[in-house]
């Protein structure tokens, strides 16, 4: 009966230390960023600092690091979860497009995508064939000519690739997560799902372990994106896009002063019961016939 006992404050005992070093831990890794989601933490944690790589694992991370971002708003402000499936870049280069399969990617690619005016269709939510097809359509109809895909290296992951072979003319390059990167980084891997319906034609073909995107450590990750960026947008493009946005920034209190007369105008002309095309008429009459 003692024995028991002290067994049983033992193995308490023990999950108070590893409690108290995963809080010191995650702290102490938070500091060297700026933004991080947190399956980056996780994978810093597991990859670096020794704790085991498995899904109880992250459950507990989870858990426990829910519980102090809602103590610590420093720390919550650390921490990023978006939300939006597309991101239109500014002055697009339409040709091309960045496909990646989860959000907290776009997160920290979403400057970088910015800077080679490249937009992001985020594929979380596509997890049918049907939902993929009618993210392919899209693409069509805005005369996406490549598309640069990120995403997991597992049953799900690649089914983007499997879709793009058979189904859709536009060239499709998966740029991470690559089995040849999972090799040259050596990154931690994941066991596959067995319950996912896509596993046992993925573990004939490359076994029984799969690699997260977020394995790559961010500047690894960054610098091989932005390789690719740099392939695949012409330079003239960028440096065309960048005169015009100078210019639209001088233009733009001009602009902004414009659009007010207008505004008002508008406003006082409706006031007297006059109809819409008699307004457009009359602003027209006084500003240009080529507005």
């Amino acid at each position: 009966m003692g024995s028991s006992i002290l067994r049983k404050q033992r193995a308490v005992g023990e999950r108070k230390v590893l409690l108290s070093d995963l809080q010191l831990q995650i702290l102490r890794t938070v500091k060297h960023y700026a933004r991080l989601t947190v399956r980056q933490l996780y994978y810093v944690l597991t990859s670096r600092l020794g704790f085991p790589a498995s899904h109880k694992f992250y459950k507990i991370l989870d858990y426990h690091l829910t519980k102090m971002r809602r103590l610590d708003p420093r720390l919550n402000a650390k921490f990023v979860d978006p939300t939006r499936h597309f991101v239109a870049a500014p002055r697009p280069y339409t040709e091309v497009e960045l496909w990646v399969e989860k959000e907290t990617i776009r997160t920290l690619l979403e400057k970088l995508a910015a800077k080679y005016r490249l937009s992001i269709q985020v594929l979380r939510g596509f997890a049918s064939l049907s939902m993929f097809r009618k993210a392919i359509n899209r693409a069509r109809e805005r005369g996406v000519k490549k598309i640069l895909y990120i995403g997991d290296h597992d049953p799900s992951g690649l089914l983007i690739d499997e879709i793009a072979q058979k189904e859709m003319q536009t060239n499709l390059i998966r740029i991470a997560l690559t089995l040849e990167q999972t090799r040259k980084y050596r990154l931690p891997s994941l066991p596959v799902n067995m319950k996912d319906s896509r596993a046992d034609e993925y573990i004939a073909k490359y076994g029984t372990r799969g690699w997260e995107i977020e394995s790559l450590r961010p500047r690894t990750f960054l610098r091989i994106v932005e390789k690719h960026f740099r392939e695949n947008v012409p330079e003239d493009f960028l440096a065309e896009a960048s005169v015009k946005d100078t210019a639209a920034k001088m233009a733009a209190p001009l602009v902004n002063r414009f659009k007010a007369r207008l505004e008002q105008d508008a406003l006082r002309m409706l006031k007297t019961g006059k109809q819409a095309s008699e307004i457009l008429a009359g602003l027209q009459s006084k500003y240009g016939s080529k507005m």
